[in-house]
């Protein structure tokens, strides 16, 4: 019997990595002879990297880092893949949420100029091929930060040079942008953007009124921080002949996604699938027998583009069925038996609170998986 684990992470307690391998031993504890391959998946966001790296490391890929400009100004360390001129870069590495000091989480006041930091680094060691996964940021000001990393000048009504690192509460002051530095730097370089949100850049959808909260942005500041951000837009729509404003997945990662198609003239794909093309999935699943997927919790959103339904979706062309683990089972969740999901398992195995959930999580997904495999076992008695 051959199985792929593609386990995303259960956030706050349990990485994608942990989750494929407190798996892998329920299922030894019963087929101890199976062939299992471990494929942690992520959907771009936080963790990204370290889903990534244990298969990219086996195809040559090197795990380092570089000091950059956090969220808040503090000095952070990014980690970052590479091979040859290939860059794979984690958003939330340099402008992440957990990089905010406690107490001072607030997305109008965080900059990107970090993640630029760390894409002028990978340039420079000759990486022109470079895969950035948007989630998990602290921030909402479109790129600007990373523009000016890049070598972007921005100027006022009055012509002058706004030298500070820019931020979304600054974003009504840039009148001008002057981008030959940054254009030149790039010109051979192409960049892709991975997300799982369609959002566009503005409005009651966009990035703001929808992630700002949960960056700390008050609801009293919404409206005014969307309005800058679609001034913003409207200067740099012009500067460059593209109209991102609208374009789904704009609005994601705070408007980095918006900055991408205006600054690097890249493109937006959905995390999974350039997850599962790296981690070359299709070869794996293609002569397995199962393959399980899951995530901390399934439900009707589980739908908008989540890792597991991309995995469900690739099994299903190569005829695998498959099964989800998972925290716990909410509404709609029906749904996913029409999207390639055959069964859904959650790890709850008696009533407890969350925080017992989350501490032991590890040992109830592999508890969980002892009992689904000994089903299985039924059928080759």
């Amino acid at each position: 019997m051959k199985i792929t684990i593609a386990m995303d992470s259960f956030k706050g307690s349990c990485s994608s990595e942990q989750a494929c391998s407190a798996i892998a031993n329920g299922i030894k504890e019963v087929f101890p002879d199976c062939h299992i391959i471990s494929a942690p998946i992520s959907d771009g966001g936080d963790g990204f990297l370290d889903c990534l790296y244990p298969m990219l490391k086996q195809q040559g890929f090197i795990k380092d880092s570089c000091e950059v400009i956090g969220p808040y100004f503090n000095k952070v360390k990014a980690n970052f893949l590479y091979k040859d001129n290939q860059a794979i870069l984690e958003m939330a590495q340099c402008s992440g949420i957990t990089l905010a000091p406690k107490g001072q989480l607030n997305g109008a006041r965080a900059t990107t100029y970090g993640l630029g930091q760390l894409v002028d680094h990978v340039i420079k060691l000759g990486c022109n091929h470079i895969m950035i996964g948007l989630g998990g940021s602290a921030t909402n000001d479109a790129g600007v930060g990373f523009a000016q990393a890049l070598g972007a000048k921005f100027y006022d009504q009055d012509g002058n040079l706004l030298e500070d690192i820019l931020c979304a509460d600054q974003l009504s002051s840039i009148a001008a942008i002057d981008s030959s530095v940054l254009d030149a730097k790039l010109t051979k370089v192409t960049i892709e953007g991975t997300c799982d949100v369609n959002n566009p850049l503005c409005g009651p959808n966009g990035a703001t009124f929808i992630f700002g909260p949960q960056k700390g942005i008050a609801a009293d500041k919404l409206a005014t921080i969307d309005h800058k951000l679609k001034s913003f837009a409207k200067i740099i729509n012009s500067h460059y002949q593209c109209d991102a404003l609208n374009v789904p997945g704009a609005g994601a990662a705070g408007g980095m996604g918006a900055a991408l198609l205006w600054f690097t003239k890249g493109k937006l794909s959905p995390g999974i699938d350039v997850v599962m093309k790296l981690l070359l999935l299709e070869e794996h699943i293609k002569d397995s027998d199962l393959v399980i997927v899951g995530e901390g919790r399934m439900d009707g959103q589980s739908l908008q583009g989540k890792a597991p339904l991309g995995v469900a979706k690739l099994a299903a062309s190569l005829n695998v069925p498959v099964i989800a683990l998972c925290g716990s089972i909410g509404p709609q969740s029906q749904l996913l038996y029409d999207h390639h999901i055959h069964a859904m398992f959650s790890i709850c195995n008696g009533p407890m609170s969350l925080d017992y959930s989350m501490e032991h999580v590890k040992e109830l997904l592999q508890s969980t998986t002892v009992n689904i495999m000994r089903l299985l076992a039924l059928k080759s008695q």
